[in-house]
């Protein structure tokens, strides 16, 4: 219910909501100054495709309560979640059927609201006062008698034709009892099940969407290419400031390391050089640099390495109780190096690291295991040393989306070189543009990153993605590959298994 509060109202839902009575609640939200937001939407969009008939629309509701009652777009929302408190319970069968529950709806919420319905009267023609009027009513009956005489003119000429004119309503009648058995069996397993579930498994994976990113030999060449640009500003803006690249850029151009990089480096040198400017030399020192560096690394394998500086949460409650959490660098520990250093330190004297690996013994009693703790530490001390390679390794991660565990995991894998899949249940413009970043950023010489919408609570989906990874490239579209690796994110949760008892 909170998360449903949070989607129709925002971050107008204060903390510990669960804890408020409603009307503490509906006063700490405040007054409705809007449109109807994403969970009201969803939930008369459902109300009206389950209940309401073919061609009566939310559109055609809205239409009927501006026409026949004279309210207004936000009295028309408060008549619609009035109406979501009377859902009928079976499908209604016509318009008019449709049109004479709303009206009932109409009748409660006037009574709750404390207002009237203007009866739609004749209004005047714009002409002279007294002129003769005429009601809709009559029009429209007038109206109908003249449609019915066209009608049986047109059905003496198709018999006199030999025409049949009601094999398409024969075959519109069959269709739409088809589609009304149908609709019931689709209306009995929603009951059963409910929409959040019929929601949650339908399929989103299509190997045609398929985005496939493998030119970081062009992205290494724009990195650099903007560090020489920068270097070479800030020579032109002060001659003795220091022209230096941090540790993290220099690891990024080493794993993207080519013969072509070094030689658009070497040629940056050429041309900086001939400029005979002395001004310059810091930058074609770090020209230079950046050549010397790539050289060495150019037929070895790209690395992952964990360079980025450890933080750990913290709180800050203000005068006014508002409560802040960031994260902010750890003391003492400016390097992950420093971090892991701190954790293999004992808690006591002769007492086992600060963070260990325990294992089971015979008789299910837990205790230290100094060989697993060792191989945890000697990984940690490789990913922060001398890097970890995923050359020519395969891995699928899925649930990566923005600010997760997945994401920075497949950002990992990238840096040391490895071809990853990534899912995404929210295929976009935007998300495809966030993974095509990442892979700018983060692709190392070898690397690819392949992104597919996928949902993973569907059966389908996940048969469909194995058939596409496993299948052989060259008899199909599949990729032909075998994974070293699989992070299966965004799965639904299982509490209080072990890993070897899930399904």
């Amino acid at each position: 219910i909170v998360g449903d509060l949070h989607k129709e109202f925002g971050n107008k839902v204060p903390d510990k909501a669960e804890d408020l009575p409603l009307q503490d609640l509906a006063a700490a939200i405040g007054a409705f100054g809007g449109g109807l937001g994403k969970h009201i939407q969803a939930q008369l969009a459902r109300l009206f495709s389950n209940k309401m008939p073919g061609g009566f629309s939310l559109s055609s509701a809205r239409s009927t309560m501006q026409s026949a009652y004279g309210l207004g777009p936000q009295r028309q929302d408060a008549l619609l979640l009035a109406a979501m408190t009377m859902e009928p319970s079976n499908r209604l069968s016509g318009e008019a059927e449709a049109k004479s529950w709303l009206g009932t709806v109409a009748q409660v919420y006037a009574a709750k609201a404390g207002i009237s319905y203007t009866a739609a009267g004749v209004g005047s023609s714009g002409g002279q006062a007294g002129a003769p009027v005429i009601s809709s009513a009559e029009m429209e009956k007038m109206q109908q008698k003249q449609h019915e005489h066209i009608r049986q003119q047109i059905q003496v000429l198709a018999r006199h034709a030999g025409m049949d004119l009601r094999e398409g309503a024969r075959l519109a009648e069959d269709t739409q009892a088809r589609a009304t058995k149908m609709q019931t069996k689709l209306d009995n397993i929603s009951a059963e099940l409910g929409d959040e579930l019929i929601d949650g498994v339908q399929p989103l994976f299509d190997a045609r969407k398929a985005r496939h990113f493998d030119s970081s030999w062009n992205w290494v060449r724009q990195e650099a290419y903007e560090l020489i640009q920068k270097a070479i500003a800030s020579c032109t803006a002060d001659s003795n400031a220091p022209v230096n690249v941090d540790e993290a850029s220099l690891q990024r151009l080493k794993n993207r390391s080519s013969p072509g990089l070094l030689q658009m480096l070497a040629g940056s040198v050429s041309i900086l050089q001939a400029a005979k400017d002395n001004s310059l030399e810091p930058a074609i020192k770090l020209v230079l640099q950046l050549h010397c560096a790539c050289s060495q690394v150019v037929a070895k394998p790209p690395v992952y390495r964990e360079l980025s500086t450890p933080t750990g949460p913290q709180v800050d409650i203000g005068p006014d109780g508002t409560v802040t959490y960031s994260e902010v660098p750890r003391p003492d520990e400016p390097s992950f190096m420093d971090f892991v250093d701190h954790m293999r330190r004992p808690a006591a004297q002769g007492k086992a690291p600060f963070i260990h690996l325990k294992e089971q013994t015979t008789d299910n009693a837990w205790s230290y295991c100094a060989e697993l703790s060792t191989m945890y530490y000697s990984g940690l001390n490789e990913i922060c040393g001398s890097g970890l390679s995923f050359a020519s390794k395969t891995a699928l991660v899925t649930g990566c989306g923005r600010g997760s565990i997945g994401a920075d995991i497949v950002s990992g894998l990238l840096s040391g070189g490895a071809k990853v899949i990534a899912t995404t249940s929210s295929y976009s413009r935007k998300t495809t543009q966030f993974f095509e970043d990442m892979y700018r950023a983060h692709g190392a010489r070898g690397s690819e990153l392949i992104v597919v919408p996928f949902n993973q609570g569907s059966t389908g989906d996940i048969k469909q993605l194995v058939d596409y990874i496993y299948r052989d490239s060259n008899a199909s579209k599949g990729l032909g590959w075998d994974l070293d690796y699989v992070f299966p994110f965004a799965a639904v949760s299982d509490i209080g298994s072990f890993a070897t008892s899930l399904g």
